[in-house]
């Protein structure tokens, strides 16, 4: 396997757009292709020679001025290809850090799957929970809380669930940027 994990080219945007629609966000061609086009720097694809097998991507954050927010990251699940749990999703966020760190920015912010092994890919790849938020099935927010740590955070998690029957609680991660 030899992976490489470079910003997207213009030729790869067709596999890249058909990999993000699969495994992230589904948006029309022309949304992708100007998202992609307004933040270059911040769409990376990780390649296997020629195959497409994992991308990161982000967007300034509407919330801070110092931060970057990762918007998507996904790495291709097909066991037949073992590239899962190979370390290609931290090679990504790694990357990813740099290019954030390139442009200027001193912050990383994310909002987790509401998925417990995706939570502790965040945790071990350095990333801090501070908040969680409930959401309804037209993903409108029902509450935001305020959380000191992980283990606190579960908790408060499983009352919001109580309390709202919500479709979704995610944790809400950042990250400091080394400067």
């Amino acid at each position: 396997m030899n992976i490489e994990i470079n910003p997207i080219k213009k030729e790869d945007y067709e596999k890249a757009y058909a990999f993000q629609c699969e495994y992230l966000d589904d948006e029309s061609i022309q949304e992708f292709t100007l998202r992609v086009e307004s933040n270059h720097d911040l769409y990376l694809v990780a390649m296997n020679d020629r195959e497409l097998v994992g991308v990161c991507y982000g967007s300034p954050s509407k919330r801070d001025i110092q931060a970057i927010q990762l918007d998507g990251i996904a790495v291709n699940l097909d066991e037949e290809k073992g590239y899962a749990r190979k370390g290609i999703g931290s090679k990504l966020i790694e990357e990813f850090e740099k290019a954030v760190e390139h442009l200027g920015y001193t912050k990383l912010g994310l909002g987790s799957a509401d998925d417990v092994k995706v939570e502790r890919f965040y945790l071990k790849n350095g990333f801090q929970p501070y908040e969680l938020v409930a959401k309804n099935y037209n993903h409108e927010e029902l509450e935001r809380v305020n959380i000191e740590d992980y283990e606190t955070g579960k908790k408060i998690k499983e009352q919001l669930r109580l309390k709202h029957n919500p479709d979704e609680v995610i944790f809400i991660f950042h990250k400091q940027i080394k400067k």
